[in-house]
């Protein structure tokens, strides 16, 4: 399974809610590896997902496990 940056945001974004499959997080990371661009998209997210946990008095803790 090969990605493009549009199928990749997807899968960052639906991992931060989700447990990817193994396929797709393999192909997520070795997209990730190759690719700068999505790699910041997938720092952002993750940061932004973090910041609205904390906003509405959630726990980092509480945060499911990222692959």
């Amino acid at each position: 399974m090969k990605l493009d940056c549009k199928a990749a945001s997807r899968l960052i974004s639906e991992g931060l809610d989700r447990d990817l499959d193994f396929s797709q997080r393999t192909a997520l990371r070795l997209h990730l590896l190759i690719c700068t661009t999505c790699s910041r998209v997938k720092a952002q997210l993750a940061f932004l997902h973090r910041s609205a946990s904390r906003y509405q008095g959630g726990d980092e803790d509480d945060l499911p496990p990222h692959h």
